[in-house]
C-alpha cells in the first residue's frame, strides 16, 4: 500500500499536489478492495488519493477497467502494478492480461490512438518498509529505472476485432510486451529482498 504513494510522491513535482483541483496531473491508481479499502480510514485515504477499487478474482470485465480506460483516453495518467498481487520474493511476477484490455479499450475510446505506455521499475522499498515492521526504515536507498515508451501499434491494430478469441490473444500479446519491458528494467536494478519466508499466507491468485 505504500509503494505507490511513497515512490510517486517523490517523482512528481510537489506543486502538482496543491494545484491538482485545477490541473488534474496527479496519477490515478487501482488497488484491490480488500487491501486498500478494508476500513473507513483507508477508504477515505485512497479515494482522496485518486485510487480506484478493483475486485481481485472478478476478471477483466469490471467497471473499474472501463473507468481507467476513459481516464487514459482523455490523456490522464493511470498507474498500475500489473501483476495484480503482492510478490514477496522480490521478483517480478506474471502480469495479468487485463493490462492489454485496458490499453485496447482506451484506444477504442480515443479514436484508434494508443495511450502512451511508459514502464518503470523500482527496487528497495522492501528495505524501507519490510513486512515485519510497522514503521518506515529511514536512510535506505530506492532506485527507480524508467524505460522507453512501449510501441504497440502492431498489436493494437487487432483491438477492434469482433472475434472474441482474437481480442483476448491481443490483450495477452500486449501484456507480454509490457512484461518484457519490465523484466529488462528489473535486470538493471539492485535485487529486492526476498521476504517470502516471513510473508503472510498467500491469497488465491486473481484471474
Amino acid at each position: 500500500m505504500f509503494d505507490d504513494p511513497g515512490v510517486l510522491s517523490l517523482l512528481m513535482p510537489w506543486h502538482w499536489l496543491w494545484s491538482e483541483p485545477l490541473t488534474e496531473k496527479v496519477r490515478w491508481s487501482i488497488c484491490a478492495r480488500e487491501v486498500c479499502f478494508k476500513n473507513e480510514l483507508l477508504r477515505h485515504f485512497f479515494v482522496n488519493g485518486k485510487t480506484l477499487p478493483v475486485e481481485r478474482g472478478k476478471g477483466v470485465h469490471q467497471p473499474v477497467v472501463s473507468i481507467a480506460a476513459h481516464t487514459l483516453a482523455k490523456g490522464g495518467w493511470v498507474h498500475l502494478f500489473p501483476e495484480g498481487r503482492i510478490n514477496y520474493d522480490g521478483k517480478l511476477g506474471p502480469l495479468r492480461w487485463g493490462v492489454g484490455k485496458l490499453i485496447c479499450e482506451a484506444r477504442q475510446l480515443n479514436g484508434g490512438r494508443d495511450p502512451a505506455l511508459l514502464p518503470f521499475y523500482h527496487s528497495g522499498m522492501g528495505e524501507v518498509l519490510p513486512i515485519t515492521m510497522d514503521r518506515l526504515n529511514v536512510g535506505k536507498q530506492v532506485e527507480v529505472q524508467v524505460g522507453e515508451l512501449i510501441k504497440l501499434d502492431d498489436l493494437t491494430c487487432n483491438c477492434d476485432s469482433r472475434d472474441a478469441a482474437v481480442q483476448q490473444e491481443t490483450w495477452k500479446a500486449i501484456t507480454s510486451r509490457v512484461q518484457a519491458a519490465l523484466l529488462e528494467l528489473e535486470r538493471r536494478c539492485p535485487p529486492n529482498p526476498d521476504q517470502s519466508a516471513v510473508a503472510p499466507k498467500r491469497d488465491p491468485p486473481p484471474s
